[in-house]
């Protein structure tokens, strides 16, 4: 799939950041740092994605916006693109989508309105799959 796939995390209307280690762990042993703000998961020669980091200000220990860039269709990236939406504040939209995904349904009202205004009100996710079917229509 060739297009941006986007994480973030709000809190009360406003930027919030996951810990670094937490995404780190979410992608396990198939990332590579190539460096501080851009990794790679690598599945397999066929299955891989580029992932940029974007940290909170400062605050490089914590990430305010991931960017997979080129999401691969290997399950273990959807899995851990879903356990990360489960954390608090956090929603996953691309280009085009037609509302963001989220867990957690606090993530709804921590968006800040003008984001919630231009990309309309999220949408809960049950599972990996569901993120996946919801983007390979595009």
């Amino acid at each position: 799939m060739s297009f941006d796939l986007y994480l973030q995390t709000f809190r009360d209307g406003s930027a919030s950041g996951i810990a670094l280690d937490i995404v780190r762990d979410a992608f396990g042993k198939h990332v590579v740092e190539v460096d501080e703000d851009f990794w790679q998961v690598q599945y397999g020669p066929e299955d891989s994605s580029d992932i940029f980091l974007q940290p909170l200000g400062n605050e490089a220990f914590l990430i305010h916006t991931i960017s997979i860039h080129r999401p691969c269709r290997d399950m273990r990236l959807w899995e851990s693109l879903y356990l990360l939406l489960g954390l608090p504040g956090t929603i996953a939209y691309y280009p085009g989508c037609k509302s963001p995904l989220m867990r957690d349904p606090q993530a709804a009202l921590d968006m800040p309105a003008q984001l919630r205004e231009s990309l309309g009100e999220p949408v809960m996710v049950n599972d990996a799959m569901d993120i996946f079917q919801s983007i390979e229509g595009i």
